[in-house]
């Protein structure tokens, strides 16, 4: 509806040749109601509608609304949020650390059900002149150049894991895809497509939601993967009590058994398990098991460390967290400003550590 290059059809056609079964499509506007009530299937493809508003502090995206906004956002996040969660709508913190359309608000009533933890058009613009010149070099030879540029801000992460200790977000990668660019008012370039966009990273959804993926979303029970890098040929996260299995996104009783697999074309993998925002445990195998664990928030973080490509400090996947016990993770447990957050972070999160990320794309339009 603005400044995308292809028809909804056609973007379905691509992520279908992509192998992606859920396209999230959101359009700018404060909020835009037309894109924001949008909800196509075409060719095996969902494709679920939203908005892109832009407020004082920074961008938030939504998704799904169950029916047509008729009011504007307020210019304050949480009750923007609020607004959109009236709609029916699953409300996203975008761009968390952009060097251009940075998120700055930061509050302990910061209510949001997603937060980017890396936007791929984020790590392009924070390159420096001489990198953006590579890889506009080296992109017309293979697409997969990129993968030395992607990145996941230490800082979003320590966004997410502070969010994570008063209510249940989830994490998401997500791009600016809008099939090419614009070369002036009648020409333009469509590069990158959507399909090359798609093939980069996307989100990793199970196949019992093939009829419902956005419920995937919504309820947390997915992973990111750069999956230019490469593919699972299996990735399992989840915890086990009495029988019962709980996977991302749950709450599973303390002393619950963690469990974690990957399988893989070959690759060496390095497993890093975060609880409550600090490092609990790194191995360097294809699968971990915990018998009992403490009440927490457990997070997974994947790397490939000999990869050629994806640099060994980026996380290939990373699904959602398993809660632990019966903390309140959804109340305010504390007054938290921005500067009691990054002083509180920087503490927490180790250098040492890696940071990191199956398969849903969300399109910024």
């Amino acid at each position: 509806m603005s400044d995308g290059l292809d028809s909804p059809l056609e973007i379905a056609r691509q992520a279908r040749m992509a192998r992606v079964a859920l396209v999230i499509l959101t359009d700018h506007g404060n909020p835009n109601p037309a894109a924001s009530a949008f909800h196509m299937r075409a060719d095996g493809v969902t494709i679920v509608g939203g908005s892109e508003a832009k407020l004082p502090d920074g961008r938030l995206t939504f998704f799904g609304a169950r029916q047509v906004p008729r009011f504007a956002l307020a210019s304050s996040p949480p009750q923007a949020i609020d607004q959109a969660r009236l709609w029916g709508a699953f409300p996203i913190v975008s761009y968390s650390e952009d060097p251009l359309y940075g998120w700055h608000y930061w509050e302990s009533d910061l209510a949001p059900g997603g937060i980017e933890v890396s936007n791929l058009f984020s790590c392009v613009r924070a390159l420096s002149v001489f990198r953006k010149l590579l890889l506009a070099l080296y992109y017309p030879f293979s697409q997969y150049y990129f993968l030395k540029s992607v990145a996941f801000p230490a800082q979003s992460f320590a966004r997410w894991d502070d969010i994570l200790e008063r209510r249940k977000t989830w994490g998401l990668v997500a791009a600016d895809a809008h099939g090419g660019f614009h070369l002036g008012k009648w020409f333009s370039a469509r590069v990158p497509s959507y399909y090359a966009t798609f093939s980069l990273a996307g989100l990793g959804i199970d196949r019992k939601y093939a009829s419902q993926p956005e419920v995937a979303i919504r309820s947390g029970d997915f992973f990111n993967c750069i999956r230019g890098a490469g593919e699972p040929l299996v990735f399992d996260y989840f915890a086990t009590s009495g029988g019962s299995k709980f996977t991302s996104g749950s709450t599973a009783p303390e002393g619950s058994a963690l469990h974690a697999r990957v399988q893989t074309a070959g690759q060496t993998v390095q497993l890093v398990l975060i609880k409550d925002g600090v490092i609990e445990r790194r191995v360097d195998a294809d699968h971990l098991d915990i018998p009992s664990l403490a009440a927490g928030v457990y997070r997974l973080e994947v790397y490939l460390p000999h990869h050629p490509l994806l640099p060994a400090n980026v996380p290939w996947i990373v699904p959602n967290p398993i809660f632990i016990g019966t903390a309140p993770y959804d109340s305010h447990l504390r007054v938290a400003n921005s500067q009691t957050v990054q002083t509180s972070r920087s503490a927490k999160v180790r250098v040492s550590a890696p940071r990191k990320s199956q398969q849903f794309d969300k399109l910024v339009d």
